[in-house]
């Protein structure tokens, strides 16, 4: 297919999601600028380079899939909440998070700036002082009503905020090896070069682990848990035994040489250190009785997903709460508790709008 006709393919394509009732105000505004985007590129293609074009296509290509993942009728729209505020405390540029639906069992984020790239390589194009930074984040589409099975969104979001950082880049730098990559039994046919992008690969995996324990506590590797309970280390992850390890010994407040070198390169960066800023609520009573919770802070908010997690376990292995019947499956009782999660951040939200709308 040529550069010319799928540039105009996705215009159209962009077009559509924008008419849409679905669509933020934001992700209007976003898409709208991309088409413009996409119309200088069209006027001015004897003036760029072809590689250059070929790029912009495949940055469009992949924005498209995000903005078409990020309509309010297909969209996780309340872990997108819960996401954005977490991302408010580490990131001062505007961000706009977006969410495609895969058919596979994959979370993922997709480490590209769409705009920082046209901004990059097409200089002719007038932005207005339009600067946007785009959060891609994928999860799989049986998930995006199930809040509790989205928690690796929370470790996803750690990789963006190391990208944003550079906290793995500078730990590099400051202690090249710090990880015993032949203790893992990786080392033996290894040169130099190839162990330091191992031990880049483990450092970002451990920063994003801890970035999520922080935000949402031990629920967010006992996920991984779940999906890899006994996977060994490999060129890319350390093993879960020791991703868990490093995240219980952070939420029991110890340290070690790893941590306090991501805590010293956050404090080089003016970012706020790793620390549990989750609060865990009693919210028991209100989904006893099928009502949601009704969080007092941003703490509570990331906190209910932790206390939600425990509960749905507890009612799926001791099935004791008063609204279990004998009857009832694991899925009735995982669809309930889900539910009642939704709603709990749901509510959060609408709170939130009321309140900045009645002040305004």
């Amino acid at each position: 297919m040529r550069s010319r006709i799928d540039l105009y393919l996705l215009r159209d394509a962009i077009n559509q999601l924008s008419e849409t009732t679905y669509f933020s105000k934001r992700l209007h505004d976003y898409a709208a600028n991309v088409v413009k985007a996409i119309d200088y590129v069209l006027t001015n293609e004897s003036d760029i380079a072809p590689d250059i074009l070929r790029s912009f296509g495949r940055h469009v290509q992949r924005t498209y899939v995000y903005l078409a993942g990020s309509t309010t009728k297909e969209a996780p729209y309340e872990m997108e909440y819960c996401l954005a505020k977490a991302l408010d405390r580490w990131v001062q540029r505007d961000t706009i998070i977006t969410t495609a639906l895969t058919n596979e069992h994959d979370f993922h984020l997709l480490p590209a700036d769409p705009w920082g790239f046209i901004k990059s390589f097409l200089p002719g194009f007038d932005t207005q002082g339009y600067d946007p930074l785009l959060v891609q984040l994928g999860l799989p589409r049986l998930y995006r009503h199930k809040p509790l099975y989205c928690l690796p969104l929370y470790h996803e979001l750690g990789h963006f905020v190391d990208e944003q950082s550079t906290v793995t880049s500078l730990s590099m730098v400051a202690e090249p090896a710090l990880i015993a990559i032949e203790r893992l039994g990786l080392g033996a046919e290894y040169t130099d070069e190839q162990k330091q992008r191992v031990e880049s690969r483990h450092r970002k995996e451990y920063f994003s682990d801890l970035f999520a324990a922080a935000h949402v506590g031990r629920p967010s590797v006992e996920t991984l848990v779940t999906i890899a309970p006994s996977a060994t280390a490999s060129a890319t992850h350390p093993s879960t035994a020791d991703r868990v390890e490093l995240v219980d010994i952070f939420l029991d407040g110890r340290t070690t040489p790893l941590i306090d070198l991501f805590q010293q390169c956050l404090t080089q960066q003016d970012k706020p250190a790793l620390t549990k800023i989750f609060t865990l609520p009693t919210m028991s009573t209100a989904f006893d009785d099928l009502r949601p919770y009704q969080t007092a802070d941003e703490p509570e908010l990331h906190g209910t997903l932790s206390a939600a997690w425990t509960y749905l376990n507890d009612c799926l292995d001791n099935r004791r709460r008063p609204w279990i019947r004998p009857a009832m499956s694991d899925a009735d009782i995982e669809r309930i508790t889900n539910d009642l999660t939704e709603k709990t951040i749901r509510n959060a939200s609408i709170r939130e709008r009321w309140t900045n709308g009645a002040t305004a």
